[in-house]
């Protein structure tokens, strides 16, 4: 799917090549995208999505949502098997223990990979002259946001954090062009989010973001810090460190960033 895409660029229409530019970009993520979805992120019509889905043999974008997921399984890498009695592991508590700690120094090099210094230094700039920040999260994001609170204390930026959504839709409409909406997501998909960065870019304030590379919650955002934290995955991974991780890390260089932005006054 991914190859015919490719080779059919130059016969596309305007609007069906920014589908299949959105597409390509990343289609990991694309796989999770409503109709709106991709017409909101492509700047397209839904007619133009399902013209471009019948120019590619699918019966519509559901048909060609299942088509790309298809193709992406196929090539995904197989989970390696925790280590069994003889195979150099005896122990398989610290073959799992071990399995954890590679799959997090994985996402890890992935998100560096991943990481725009020019977006970086964008978001420097954004929290420093914010006169103040409301961050926002929901579920693990959430938890995330109240780390991020804490690391804007200590460089004291005046900063809230809201995982609860209601109250996420109280303070939106409050900020304004002087302050800053600063989003964690690891999904880039969650509607609460969604809903509520839309009011508070109503009210006029800038959003910083970190979220997937091509997702609803990147495509609002002024600024995107990106972290694909759903790339890769395995039914055994039942813990959270493969995303949180990494979130945990890029906070580090940004607010290290910070710091030295700010001369090490704080």
């Amino acid at each position: 799917m991914l190859d015919r895409i490719r080779q059919s660029l130059a016969s596309f229409t305007p609007a069906e090549r920014r589908v299949a530019e959105a597409v390509l970009d990343t289609p990991s993520t694309a796989i999770t995208w409503s109709i709106s979805d991709a017409a909101r992120i492509a700047k397209v019509s839904e007619p133009s999505i399902i013209r471009f889905c019948r120019r590619l043999d699918c019966d519509g974008f559901p048909d060609f949502r299942l088509k790309l997921a298809q193709q992406l399984a196929k090539h995904q890498p197989a989970p390696q098997p925790l280590a069994r009695p003889g195979s150099g592991n005896d122990d398989p508590l610290a073959a799992m223990v071990d399995d954890i700690f590679q799959r997090a120094g994985q996402a890890i090099e992935e998100a560096r990979r991943d990481l725009d210094l020019g977006a970086l230094r964008a978001a420097v700039a954004m929290l420093d002259k914010a006169r103040r920040v409301d961050i926002y999260g929901y579920g693990s994001s959430g938890f995330m946001a109240s780390e991020a609170q804490h690391r804007l204390a200590a460089l004291a930026i005046p900063a809230v954090a809201y995982s609860d959504p209601t109250l996420q839709m109280h303070s939106a409409p409050l900020l304004g062009p002087g302050d800053l909406l600063f989003v964690l997501s690891f999904s880039g998909l969650t509607s609460y989010l969604i809903s509520n960065i839309e009011i508070a870019r109503k009210a006029g304030a800038p959003v910083l973001a970190i979220s997937p590379k091509g997702s609803i919650v990147a495509s609002l955002a002024d600024v995107n810090l990106n972290l694909n934290a759903y790339r890769q995955s395995s039914g055994r991974m039942a813990v959270p460190t493969g995303r949180v991780a990494p979130m945990y890390v890029l906070l580090d260089a940004l607010f290290a960033a910070m710091a030295e932005e700010m001369g090490g006054e704080h």
